[in-house]
């Protein structure tokens, strides 16, 4: 092997870790659907304590209680992001936080607002657990029905997984 074959493999593996490296720190940032924000005040060397999970600045807003009558989401979707329609916690907010309960079985219902294709599905961080259809034609709505599991971490359009992401906290009845 030659110096420059070692210099391009070396220049393409770094393009692949510099690729790898942005994509993963995109998913770090507030509004991207992890759910991970902004530093706690109460985090150091990167670890959270309990405490700080108790006082997270990030959580869903609103009454913790809030979440435990709700069965039905619905978002509308837009290429710049989903935007919450049901229920109130999530009215009018891009990409938001939503709590599940595990165990539970809840219904999503999607508006395609935009005429691009979109889908909703449930993802465990790498594969989706459950998904709509796609929805081709603007006005179009689909429903998906899943049980929230341990896996459902978020929410993504597969087509749009970028721009259209929330963060689901699961919690225990």
């Amino acid at each position: 092997m030659t110096r420059k074959d070692t210099r391009s493999r070396r220049s393409t593996l770094q393009l692949v870790g510099a690729a790898a490296g942005v994509t993963l720190a995109a998913g770090c940032t507030e509004g991207t659907g992890d759910g991970e924000g902004e530093p706690d005040q109460n985090e150091s060397d990167g670890e959270v304590t309990e405490e700080a999970d108790e006082d997270d600045p990030d959580p869903p807003e609103g009454d913790e209680n809030e979440w435990e009558d709700v069965s039905t989401l619905e978002f509308e979707a837009d290429t710049d992001g989903w935007i919450g329609t049901e229920p109130d916690p999530i009215e009018d907010e891009e990409n938001p936080d939503i709590v599940l309960y595990e165990g539970r079985e809840y219904e999503f219902r999607v508006t395609n607002v935009d005429g691009d294709v979109h889908n909703f599905a449930l993802w465990d961080g790498s594969d989706p657990v459950a998904a709509t259809e796609f929805l081709e034609d603007e006005g179009e709505t689909e429903t998906l029905v899943a049980e929230a599991t341990a896996e459902v971490e978020q929410y993504v359009c597969e087509t749009h997984p970028e721009e259209m992401a929330g963060a689901v906290e699961l919690r225990e009845e």
